[in-house]
């Protein structure tokens, strides 16, 4: 049997600091009917994001006969989300969580 894991942390930091919604104005009628950028004006950095991740990935590999094996794996994620001030705005919102997961796999070796 073999036995791996792994462990991963990551820091991001990013923002737009230039943001210019002027910049961004059409005549397309759909466009301007369907987006509003007139608040956008009000937010001097636009998805300023500052998270944290945690990834820690466990598994193994069982060789039945050198050819037929099996495999596991079990994974966690954990996010969070460090910027969080209401004068930035967050495309996708508050990013903080966490997630499991898991595989079963079965193989032959031709």
């Amino acid at each position: 049997m073999k036995l791996y894991a792994n462990v991963m942390f990551s820091d991001v930091t990013s923002k737009i600091t230039e943001f210019n919604p002027v910049a961004m104005v059409t005549t397309d009628a759909v466009i301007n009917a369907l987006y509003n950028i007139s608040n956008l004006a009000l937010y001097p950095e636009y998805s300023a994001i500052h998270y944290r991740q945690a990834d820690v990935n466990l598994g193994c590999t069982y060789n039945f006969t050198p050819a037929l094996y099996t495999t596991a794996q079990l994974g966690y994620q954990v996010f969070g989300d460090i910027y969080t001030s209401s004068s930035n705005i967050h495309p996708y919102g508050d990013q903080t969580g966490s997630v499991w997961s898991g595989a079963l796999g079965m193989g032959y070796k031709f």
